[in-house]
């Protein structure tokens, strides 16, 4: 059987699974980058919550050794905890008087992802008692 020049090429039903194929090949690139953003969010958000409960337990250390005055502290946990972070994280404390032995306490850390910022906010209530 004679073809003639209208007949030549692809047919659209190979030229559809072809971009088909394009596609699916396009997602298995997409999908794995936009999975290491998310991984890497969470990183993030899981340091800065570890973090803020380092700062709460040194804060809650210093209520009991009546070591606590109230306003606001920076890091109190060990220097080298923050400095071997690949993201930057600023981690502040505040304790405030509640009632006569109580206090209340906040930790808040802040940190820089995707080109904004981001706030991981803890509190806690603690009370002083006196061992025999």
């Amino acid at each position: 059987m004679k073809t003639t020049r209208h007949e030549a090429g692809f047919l659209f039903l190979e030229a559809a699974i072809l971009g088909l194929l394009l596609v699916v090949m396009a997602a298995f690139v997409a999908v794995p980058r936009h999975i290491a953003g998310i991984m890497r969010m969470e990183d993030c958000r899981t340091t800065a919550l570890f973090l803020a409960e380092q700062e709460l337990t040194e804060l809650e250390l210093r209520v009991r050794s009546s070591n606590l005055a109230d306003g606001s502290y920076g890091w109190l946990g060990p220097a080298d905890d923050l400095d071997k972070r690949q993201t930057s994280y600023e981690i502040t404390g505040t304790a405030q008087k509640d009632g006569a032995r109580g206090y209340a306490l906040t930790a808040k850390a802040v940190w820089q992802e995707g080109g904004t910022a981001k706030e991981l906010r803890l509190e806690r209530w603690v009370a002083k008692h006196d061992l025999p």
